[in-house]
């Protein structure tokens, strides 16, 4: 039976591993791009990354909870309207007044526009959206049309996921319409850019229900070690300077990660120490991909100097920061959750806190 309980197996800390990693790899490529030592595309890497994650998460979150008969569309999307807004809210108010300072100060930042319209859009997750409402990124927060691209496949696959099952039906078709259009955007693989991240998502939602029956057999360690092995290498050989987000190199990585949560699902080897300093910096990952592009920029145009000494400065304020905003906002996504669902008289729980609990819910941003 597949289980993301740490007591029984090292999936849940490896899945919390994997969404740290991610947020790292996305802060350190912006910090050595932005910082003047040079290009690397592994920003790109990372974010493919967490919509593994998240496809892979997603997938679990639904099969678990739809087993409740009172668990349904409403409660999904208020548990990822939570999980999103929580930190995003703040954090694109964050992003505001930087934006704010710096032209109030005329520091020289490049940066996207800074308008009200383009604000609101981007509180609303219209970046890029192809229809009327579409807004371009806002100030220095380029890298949240991520976000909106997650939010709107949770909402659209979520309703079709609740729409099969005959749950709410009307509800779902009138939420899944309008939050379709940047999904199938974002499934055309128009070449040179990352239009086909929706592919990857369901590569990776697709992966977990044919790990949950795999598991069910036993499960050779030796050999989905080696598949991983051998498929991990496959994607790095095939890896494109500057081309990461083509689609022909999604089903090495997602092979890869199958692999590695077929291994986890066999063993427990992870101490619990450090099993603990891996949840406690994934706990932060979210936020950290929000604010750390703005936290880079500022302090390179405080300290123009283009040093390495620089760029690891910036890193670690930005880690730092980010683990208080995540004390801050963040964590506090399940209590967000339970207060919209009195609110609206929806049946809540009192959700677990430990690193099972924090792998059920999704991870990125997710």
């Amino acid at each position: 039976m597949f289980t993301l309980d740490p007591a029984k197996n090292d999936t849940s800390v490896t899945l919390n591993l994997l969404r740290a990693a991610a947020a790292q790899v996305v802060c350190i490529g912006h910090a050595w791009n932005f910082g003047g030592m040079g290009s690397t595309s592994a920003p790109t890497d990372g974010v493919l990354l967490f919509f593994v994650l998240s496809g892979f998460l997603i997938a679990y979150t639904l099969d678990t909870k739809s087993k409740s008969p009172s668990y349904g569309i409403v409660d999904f999307g208020i548990e990822r309207f939570a999980r999103i807004y929580t930190a995003y809210l703040p954090a694109i108010l964050a992003i505001g007044l930087v934006a704010v300072a710096i032209q109030w100060y005329g520091l020289d930042i490049k940066a996207d526009r800074v308008d009200l319209k383009t604000f609101i859009g981007s509180l609303l997750m219209q970046q890029n959206v192809p229809c009327c409402l579409s807004v371009s990124t806002f100030g220095t927060a380029g890298q949240l049309t991520s976000v909106a691209v997650e939010f709107h496949i949770y909402f659209f696959v979520g309703a079709l996921y609740f729409l099969l099952r005959g749950k709410n039906v009307l509800l779902c078709c009138l939420i899944a319409a309008p939050f379709s259009f940047m999904p199938l955007a974002y499934f055309s693989n128009i070449p040179g850019t990352d239009r086909a991240l929706f592919v990857l998502w369901l590569l990776a939602f697709a992966s977990y229900y044919i790990a949950k029956t795999v598991v069910e057999y036993r499960v050779n360690v030796a050999f989905w070690c080696l598949a991983f092995v051998v498929t991990l290498t496959t994607w790095l050989i095939e890896l494109t300077p500057g081309d990461d987000a083509t689609l022909r190199q999604y089903p090495m990585l997602v092979m890869a990660f199958f692999s590695l949560v077929l291994v986890t699902q066999r063993v427990r080897i992870i101490p619990k120490r450090l099993a603990a300093l891996i949840n406690v910096a994934a706990d932060y990952s979210f936020s950290l991909f929000l604010i750390h592009l703005t936290i880079l920029r500022l302090i390179f145009a405080l300290w123009p100097d283009a040093t390495i000494w620089r760029m690891l400065f910036a890193i670690v304020v930005a880690n730092a920061l980010a683990f208080v905003f995540a004390l801050v906002f963040e964590r506090h996504y399940h209590r967000v959750s339970d207060w919209i669902k009195s609110a609206l008289g929806r049946p809540s729980r009192q959700w677990r806190s430990g690193p099972a609990a924090k792998a059920y819910a999704g991870g990125q941003q997710s």
